[in-house]
């Protein structure tokens, strides 16, 4: 999805973090071509779409995780309570916990395995060979974005 198509139920956290890195009044954390492959939103507990590429380029991408509900069946998302969970398999790709009805941090990521190289290693955000730690980025509507939009 991009930042004009994004679902109408989605409301943005005030704050999500990611390691020691903070997005304040902002959107997504990553955006890849113009793509987000991680939207997490505010609800009753928070709400996750997850997109991944379709092509080996990038060029056309797909959703895999709709509102916190799997589109595929190697896809598992699990609540516990404030906490989301995405599974590809066994392996947790993916952890959302609510900290506040207005922020939440995302406590695990790996989205290596769809072909997207993000991921948390040593308390830091990894995005292809760049490491970001103890930012605060404010009022942007995308934290990381990388490649042509």
């Amino acid at each position: 999805m991009k930042l004009d198509s994004l679902p109408k139920e989605f409301t943005p956290y005030t704050q999500l973090e990611i390691a020691t890195n903070k997005l304040v009044d902002g959107v997504a954390l990553v955006s890849v071509n113009g793509f987000i492959p991680v939207l997490i939103g505010r609800g009753d507990a928070p709400e996750i779409w997850v997109t991944i590429p379709a092509d080996q380029q990038g060029k056309e991408w797909r959703p895999i995780v709709s509102n916190n509900t799997s589109l595929l069946d190697v896809i598992t998302v699990i609540a516990k309570g404030k906490v989301i969970e995405v599974a590809l398999a066994d392996e947790i790709v993916l952890e959302v916990k609510e900290i506040t009805s207005e922020s939440a941090e995302i406590t695990k990521c790996n989205l290596r395995p769809f072909g997207i190289n993000v991921f948390l290693e040593d308390d830091c955000l990894k995005v292809m060979t760049n490491r970001y730690s103890g930012n605060t980025i404010t009022e942007a509507k995308i934290f990381i974005d990388v490649g042509k939009g």
